[in-house]
């Protein structure tokens, strides 16, 4: 079997795979999810015990998720990432069970949004602890946020759905609106991560500004 034949099967592998999960799985981080250390107060309100815990389930070699009472979930990144996917195959060879996946993820992803700010915005299925700060499930990160209305501008150009713009229009009201702001030098700043803290995390303001360009280059 050659390389290109190999990689082709492996996708294929993949896909199915993926799809029969119905695009639901688990996640590096996700550990705070467990049934078990949310029975436990005195040790699930740490947060040193709880960088440990998401380390540990990282790390593990072996996935003891179900063990102690993680679920499989929907992941707005995720089903960002497979949606921009999708969109990229069917350009490269239209079909239409290509297109009933891309309307099917759009939906999906359209389901999972955050309506408590001001605009459509995504975050993650879990609690999320890092060195800096504590996000609990579902807070909007500028991250999630930008996959998600990125696939859907992807979404827009080949179903021409309103809807899609719509909310990824919607989604530059919360990175403008709702991060929080550092400032720079001069006029310069860089956004938060999320509503919750003021990070710098350069990489992440820098994907807010990629969705605000998208968008100003579609609507102006």
């Amino acid at each position: 079997m050659n390389t290109s034949s190999f990689i082709e099967k492996s996708f294929e592998s993949l896909e199915a795979y993926c799809s029969k999960e119905q695009f639901k799985g688990f996640d590096p981080y996700d550990g705070l999810n467990s049934k078990l250390f949310q029975s436990l107060p005195f040790i699930s309100d740490s947060r040193i015990f709880r960088l440990v815990w998401i380390q540990f389930f990282k790390r593990m070699p072996i996935n003891l998720r179900t063990w102690v009472g993680i679920e499989k979930h929907y992941n707005s990144k995720g089903i960002a990432l497979f949606l921009s996917g999708y969109c990229h195959l069917y350009q490269r060879n239209p079909s239409a069970d290509k297109l009933s996946k891309i309307k099917m993820l759009v939906k999906q992803l359209i389901d999972l949004r955050n309506t408590n700010y001001s605009g459509s915005c995504w975050g993650y299925p879990f609690d999320w602890q890092a060195r800096a700060f504590f996000q609990p499930k579902n807070t909007p990160t500028v991250v999630a946020t930008t996959y998600a209305a990125c696939a859907l501008l992807d979404a827009y150009t080949i179903l021409g759905d309103e809807d899609c713009l719509q909310h990824s229009r919607s989604a530059c009201d919360f990175v403008l609106k709702d991060l929080n702001r550092t400032q720079g030098e001069g006029d310069t700043f860089a956004f938060s991560y999320s509503p919750l803290d003021s990070s710098v995390v350069y990489n992440a303001s820098l994907l807010g500004c990629r969705l605000l360009s998208r968008v100003y280059r579609l609507t102006g």
